[in-house]
């Protein structure tokens, strides 16, 4: 959806905006965009100005509506979060079983959502405060800075969703390519304090020959950006981590005439 359609269906009966999202003005677009022309991704720390991340950070932390996603054997499935943890214990064991074999098999997930673009488009949810986030991305200003780090003139909208990953949760290994939904760019803004590498949660880059060619440790207030299609996973959460891994993730997206 272009930014103009979507700032033009703000609802009038929304909360009080939350104070002003601003980029970390120390930012180096040239910088960033000689990082993703040469391998394709790139890692940026300190994203937004501080009060920014910390205002976001809340938001995800105490105020959003998480669905829990995963995919079995069956497809993909959604149940509210605390679905899952309230089932018989065997109940709950057949469902994660199912989850893990298709894990073994390909493509699977276990995470909780809010679809920021989703509910948005459809009058869902619109005094959010993460909703605001979703508008900012879809200024020009932030479109324009897209363009800037990816040199690819074609963008000209963001959709997204945020992430919540606990204990156990992870995503395999896919490259965001979809006939007809034009991404151009895969982003993670990451929202995790204090994250240790061994506790899992990295968004991986595996190479042509299945070993590890880069990944990024979840860190707070940074940008992760990545061509599409680009092969990547999340890999599972420890059973130790003492913290929840938080995101807000998306595509930048070209319209579907813009070739």
């Amino acid at each position: 959806m272009p930014a103009s359609s979507m700032n033009a269906q703000r609802d009038p009966c929304a909360a009080a905006a939350p104070p002003p999202i601003r980029l970390n003005p120390a930012l180096d677009p040239e910088l960033i965009a000689r990082v993703f022309r040469a391998s394709g991704r790139v890692h940026v720390p300190d994203f937004f100005d501080a009060p920014t991340a910390a205002h976001i950070h809340q938001s995800l932390a105490e105020e959003t509506r998480w669905q829990l996603v995963l995919h079995d054997g069956g497809g993909h499935r959604e149940l509210p979060v605390p679905a899952l943890s309230s089932l018989p214990e065997e109940e709950r064991r057949d469902w994660l079983a199912r989850v893990h074999r298709a894990a073994e098999r390909g493509f699977s997930y276990c995470y909780s959502t809010f679809r920021l673009f989703e509910n948005y488009v459809n009058g869902r949810h619109r005094d959010a405060q993460l909703m605001r986030v979703l508008e900012f991305l879809n200024a020009p200003a932030f479109l324009d800075f897209a363009r800037r780090m990816t040199g690819d003139a074609r963008i000209q909208f963001a959709d997204g969703q945020a992430t919540l990953y606990r204990a156990g949760d992870f995503l395999t290994r896919h490259d965001d390519a979809v006939e007809g939904r034009n991404r151009v760019a895969a982003y993670v803004l990451g929202f995790t304090r204090e994250w240790m590498t061994d506790w899992g949660g990295l968004l991986a880059f595996p190479d042509r020959y299945g070993h590890l060619a880069e990944a990024y440790v979840p860190t707070f207030n940074s940008l992760n950006l990545f061509r599409v299609p680009m092969l990547h996973a999340v890999t599972q959460v420890a059973s130790f981590a003492a913290a929840p891994r938080y995101s807000i993730t998306g595509w930048l997206r070209a319209l579907p005439d813009s070739g």
